[in-house]
């Protein structure tokens, strides 16, 4: 549907203002849009996506329903609805319509084709199959907890992850063959992508797997113990996400934000961050980016620590499976897992969400942080 040049540089600078985390500015924008525009389904899935990240779910999901009756094989649409539903907590309805994400543009690089079928939930009677990994490395750690319910489904589970994470989910209870995915050879009846897995279990919020267990080797958690042992309380931190994640901007915590933390009597710290970011370290904190070759390394790091406070990245799904006492520090549109208006969370019982008031405020959210770190131990 063709829109006019001043209704399309109304809506350029609606996307504009929502990537900037102006929201009251980007609806402003679209609503005077829709009231040209009534039933363009752009406007109708933008404003679903500007009043999600905005907190009103409620509102979202019309505009999103309507945008995917509009077009019905939309598949940006029916992705942005997933996300609205999981951020409510409807994880059966959202991990339904998640599987769109396979047809949106930014998933297309990581689609795999085998010859062997797709396996869409049917009973497994002793095929073998292949779990493969997707996206980040923390949601391969958040969703490889689906692999007992696999193996009690009847499958010979084999799980192909990147080749930092190929240690530490060779010490995941279970006993699990683990392959590099850049090997090649793997004998399989069936595939399955890791995140489908909720779907084909038919997830709720009160049907979450248990996390992982991994079972770090006692000589690595005796190093580390030994090399992070201070007489004082021990922190770990990690400030930064992958800066190729389209949200990275918004989750991750620009460094100098530490620097109260780091002046707490009492506290040792020490950094888990590695990538670009570990080059902007402040100081006070302890530098262990070199020794933390892969997320094998990095458990058994978080492993002698009694506190790992973190943004939404592969730490906070490591330090929440390993049962550690993790704070999250979530932007204010945060992923679609951390749901809304909670500080704990049903993917990790030991964790504590710490969340941003306003779009880009991280201050206050450090003000809160330093206050409870006074009564931490």
């Amino acid at each position: 549907m063709k829109i006019s040049a001043e209704a399309k540089t109304l809506l350029d600078l609606a996307i504009v203002r929502h990537g900037q985390g102006r929201y009251g500015e980007a609806l402003d924008c679209l609503l005077a849009l829709e009231a040209r525009l009534p039933d363009h389904p752009g406007v109708l899935a933008n404003l679903g996506m500007v009043c999600r990240d905005n907190g009103d779910l409620v509102r979202a999901e019309q505009y999103l329903r309507q945008a995917c009756a509009a077009r019905p094989n939309d598949p940006a649409a029916h992705y942005n609805l997933a996300l609205t539903l999981l951020r409510a907590g409807r994880l059966r309805e959202g991990f339904e319509e998640y599987e769109w994400r396979w047809q949106v543009r930014q998933f297309a690089a990581q689609r795999r084709e085998f010859p062997q079928p797709l396996w869409r939930g049917e009973p497994l009677a002793g095929l073998r199959i292949l779990i493969h990994g997707e996206q980040g490395a923390g949601d391969a750690i958040q969703f490889v907890r689906y692999a007992p319910l696999v193996r009690n489904a009847g499958g010979e589970a084999t799980i192909e992850v990147l080749p930092h994470l190929e240690r530490l989910l060779g010490w995941m209870e279970g006993e699990y063959r683990i392959v590099n995915a850049f090997s090649a050879g793997s004998q399989f009846d069936v595939h399955c992508p890791l995140l489908s897995l909720a779907q084909r279990f038919g997830t709720e919020l009160d049907s979450i797997p248990a996390p992982a267990r991994f079972f770090i080797p006692a000589a690595m958690q005796a190093k580390w113990a030994t090399r992070l042992r201070t007489g004082r309380t021990r922190a770990g931190v990690a400030w930064a996400g992958n800066p190729n994640n389209y949200n990275d901007g918004a989750r991750s915590l620009p460094a100098h934000f530490l620097v109260p933390l780091t002046r707490l009597a009492g506290i040792e710290w020490w950094s888990l961050q590695v990538g670009p970011a570990a080059g902007d370290i402040p100081d006070g904190l302890a530098n262990l980016a070199e020794d933390l070759v892969d997320f094998g390394e990095t458990a058994a790091a978080i492993s002698a620590l009694d506190l790992v406070i973190t943004v939404d990245t592969a730490v906070a799904h490591l330090a929440g499976s390993l049962g550690k006492t993790v704070w999250l520090l979530a932007a204010y549109a945060s992923d679609w897992r951390w749901m809304l208006h909670r500080e704990d969370t049903p993917w990790y019982p030991s964790m504590r969400i710490f969340r941003q008031q306003r779009p880009g405020e991280w201050g206050e959210v450090m003000e809160r942080v330093a206050a409870e770190l006074q009564g931490f131990g």
